[in-house]
């Protein structure tokens, strides 16, 4: 797993293979048996679905491994397009040393986009959380394999991780400031699930700056008519 870790920045990175089930997870709290993890399993072809639940200690060892093959984060970092498409809009947006807050942040390859970003942009001496990356991610076990990424790239310092929620971060407390640039992947196929609009609109009112930049920046909706044959 590890020989993974460092081509998550590295261009060359190619597809070659996806997986057909995708699946959603989260942790809970347990005060018996401490953190346990929940996997959806949902099966695209028959719409079945599967919990799967992984305890802590089973999480740390050989299913973590498993853990990218296990959900769709393995599919976005394979999708070659999709990343040189943040990459560009990223090093576009985020030209001089600056606050940027990555909601959703997952392996964390978004904040390191963007602290590469930062430091190949205009040369600004910076100071305070000018120059610093804060990383949200709620999902522990993707916490824990994020912490391995940055520091196998050399980022652990340029990159703060916060195990919370966006909706439960406090400028002031969390972040020392409110931050310049939004970055974020919470987008699902159908573009407005998982939150979105209420975690942006959080995020706007509570943890940015007035006028920030964010990226994306805008999306586009196609619809298509048809008639499936049965009426009613």
């Amino acid at each position: 797993m590890l020989c993974l870790f460092p081509k998550t920045l590295n261009p060359q990175f190619l597809v070659r293979s996806f997986n057909t089930t995708r699946s959603k997870a989260f942790t809970v709290r347990s005060m018996s048996s401490g953190s346990r993890m929940f996997q959806l399993k949902v099966d695209p072809l028959t719409g079945n679905s599967e919990w799967v639940v992984i305890e802590e200690d089973e999480a740390s060892g050989d299913a973590t491994k498993q853990l990218l093959a296990n959900t769709s984060y393995l599919d976005m970092l394979n999708d070659t397009r999709r990343n040189k498409a943040y990459r560009e809009a990223i090093d576009k947006t985020i030209t001089k040393p600056c606050h940027v807050l990555d909601i959703g942040a997952g392996t964390g390859l978004l904040s390191m986009m963007a602290a590469q970003a930062m430091d190949s942009g205009d040369s600004v001496e910076s100071s305070g959380s000018k120059g610093m990356v804060t990383a949200c991610e709620s999902y522990l076990p993707m916490v824990k394999l994020m912490r391995k990424v940055l520091h196998a790239n050399g980022m652990q310092r340029k990159i703060r991780i916060i195990n919370k929620r966006s909706d439960e971060l406090e400028v002031g407390v969390d972040m020392p400031s409110r931050a310049d640039v939004l970055v974020s992947e919470i987008l699902d196929s159908e573009l407005l699930g998982e939150g979105l609009i209420p975690t942006l609109q959080h995020a706007h009112d509570q943890l940015l700056v007035d006028n920030p930049k964010t990226v994306p920046y805008r999306a586009t909706v196609y619809g298509q008519v048809f008639d499936h044959g049965y009426h009613i």
